[in-house]
């Protein structure tokens, strides 16, 4: 990580990237796993700074620290020495903190529709309700990664598995791959299975994920009102 990479990371959460610059960054976390970890980090940390943050002085307080700290962003050409490279990272994560802060809707409004638990299916017996039964362990506990590892043999063994490829969307999604999310819940939308507009929904809401309101509206408008998901895609409407 150096200078450039912090300065990615602060106009990514700013919201001043350019289309190619955005689709050029979501490449990059999905190719360099160092790169996704410390954009899911810095992420975390700034929720969890957002949160803590209470009263309009401790508003004014950062934004007099982020102001002190602007020229280290600016430096050009120069050897940035220890001390100033973490306090530009500090600087960034507060900036990312203040700006969460003030656009809570962003984080809020993906964790309030966002989904918390992965269904397991009744236990048969069989290998594939095995494997299912594994999967949702994992997705529940949060590794979505083994979760994906695990379902991947699920559709190795039966490509057209709606629930492997609904849940593996979600555990793509979860894990901030949302390039990798919506190949298979667009997938799960273009069929006929239980899921189809409960994949339109959480389509939607990678893209709310990405920032880009836009396409999260046109993929909610998607849903019709026979829907048992209408409601709540209608309720999301409203708060974006």
């Amino acid at each position: 990580m150096n200078d450039i990479d912090y300065e990615l990371i602060e106009r990514y959460f700013s919201d001043r990237m350019t289309e190619e610059e955005l689709m050029a960054f979501e490449s990059r976390r999905e190719a360099d796993p160092e790169f996704h970890e410390m954009v899911a980090t810095w992420f975390d940390v700034s929720n969890t700074l957002r949160q803590s943050l209470q009263a309009d002085p401790q508003r004014d307080a950062l934004v007099q620290t982020l102001q002190s700290n602007r020229p280290i962003f600016n430096e050009k050409a120069k050897v940035v020495s220890i001390r100033k490279l973490m306090a530009a990272a500090a600087s960034v994560a507060v900036l990312i903190a203040t700006l969460m802060y003030w656009s809570p809707w962003k984080k809020d409004l993906y964790s309030q529709y966002s989904i918390e638990e992965m269904i397991s299916p009744a236990e048969r017996g069989s290998t594939k309700d095995s494997l299912a039964q594994q999967a949702a362990t994992q997705f529940n506990h949060r590794d979505y990664k083994e979760a994906v590892v695990t379902l991947d043999k699920l559709l190795a063994a039966q490509p057209g598995d709606a629930y492997a490829r609904y849940y593996r969307g979600l555990s793509y999604l979860e894990d901030g791959l949302t390039s990798r999310a919506r190949a298979d819940l667009e997938v799960i939308y273009n069929g006929e299975s239980v899921f189809k507009y409960d994949g339109a929904f959480f389509v939607a809401l990678s893209y709310l994920k990405d920032k880009n309101t836009v396409k999260c509206k046109e993929w909610l408008l998607k849903i019709p009102a026979s829907a048992e998901n209408y409601d709540k895609a209608q309720e999301l409407l409203g708060d974006l």
